[in-house]
C-alpha cells in the first residue's frame, strides 16, 4: 500500500517559488538537482565562476524530471541532472544539444539499521517486506533509480502516476527533496535510498545508518546537457561548462569533503 505524504512541493504548489521565466533578462537559469544544491557541492566548485564573471547566476534545485521540463519549456538555460536514460531521451527529442558528464557518486541505502553489506542491492530491497520505506516521489534521478532496483526485486509491484512502487504495507511516497526524504525517513525510523553526499551532510543532524552496495547499478553520474531552447545565452552556457569541466574544478571535486570523507569524484 502506497502512502502519500503531503509537503510543500517546489514543482507543483503555486506560491513556493517564483518562476525561473519571470527573473530579468539577464539572469542566468541553471535548473539542477536537490542532490547537488543539497550536498554543497555547487557553491564549492561555482564561487570562482561567479567572481571571475560576475554572472547573475540563479540556481533552481528540482528533481531531474522537473529540471528537464524547465528545459523543455526553455525556462532554464543550462542543466544539471543525473538520470541518464531520461537525458539520452531528452536529446534525442531535440530539446538537448549535448551531455557531457563531469563529476559521479553512488546510492546508498540508509535507515534505522545497518544491514549486510556483502548483499547485492536488490537482496537488500527483498529484505525489506516488514520495514517502512520513504521514497522521494519526484521522478527525479534517485526515484528513477529506486523504480529500477524495485523492478528488480521480488516484491510485487503496482504502478501509478507516482511511479513504480512495492506492495507493502509501509511505502511512504513524499514527492519532494533528498534532504526532506532523509528528515522524513529519520522522524519515521524508516528506509531509504539516497545519493551518498546528501545523506553525509546531514549526518549530524539525523540517526540513519548508511550501508554501500557495490552493485554497478548505483553508480550516480552527474551530467551538463547544453539545450537547444536557449538563444541569447548560449555563450554563457558554454563557457560555465568549460569551466565546469576544467582541471580546476576537477581538482575541487577531488578536494570536496562532506564530514571528512569525500563525496564526488571526478567522471
Amino acid at each position: 500500500m502506497i502512502r502519500t505524504i503531503l509537503v510543500c512541493l517546489i514543482l507543483f504548489v503555486p506560491g513556493c517559488i517564483n518562476s525561473p521565466s519571470l527573473e530579468n533578462d539577464d539572469t542566468f537559469i541553471l535548473a539542477t538537482t536537490t542532490s547537488l544544491r543539497d550536498s554543497g557541492l555547487l557553491d564549492h566548485v561555482l564561487e570562482e565562476f561567479l567572481f571571475e564573471t560576475q554572472t547573475n547566476l540563479k540556481i533552481v534545485a528540482f528533481g531531474t524530471g522537473a529540471a528537464l521540463n524547465l528545459g523543455k519549456k526553455g525556462d532554464a538555460d543550462l542543466l544539471i541532472v543525473h538520470a541518464p536514460e531520461k537525458e539520452n531521451q531528452f536529446i534525442e527529442d531535440g530539446f538537448g544539444i549535448s551531455r557531457t558528464t563531469f563529476t559521479y557518486n553512488h546510492f546508498v541505502l540508509v535507515g534505522p539499521r545497518n544491514l549486510d553489506s556483502s548483499l547485492n542491492i536488490i537482496d537488500a530491497f527483498n529484505s525489506l517486506e516488514s520495514d517502512c520505506f520513504v521514497s522521494r516521489g519526484d521522478f527525479s534521478g534517485t526515484h528513477e533509480k529506486e523504480q529500477a532496483i524495485w523492478q528488480t526485486t521480488n516484491h510485487t509491484l503496482n504502478e501509478d502516476e507516482r511511479g513504480v512502487f512495492p506492495e507493502i504495507e509501509n511505502y511512504f511516497s513524499v514527492g519532494n527533496g533528498m534532504a526532506v526524504t532523509l528528515t522524513m525517513a529519520n522522524e519515521m525510523g524508516c528506509f531509504t535510498l539516497s545519493d551518498r553526499a546528501t545523506y553525509l551532510h546531514l549526518k549530524p543532524q539525523i540517526d540513519l545508518k548508511m550501508t554501500e552496495f557495490t552493485d554497478e547499478i548505483l553508480m550516480n553520474p552527474y551530467s551538463i546537457i547544453q539545450l537547444s531552447t536557449i538563444k541569447d545565452k548560449q555563450s554563457i552556457a558554454i563557457e560555465l561548462e568549460t569551466y565546469l569541466t576544467s582541471d580546476i574544478v576537477m581538482s575541487k571535486i577531488e578536494n570536496f569533503t562532506i564530514n571528512g570523507e569525500q563525496s564526488f569524484f571526478v567522471a
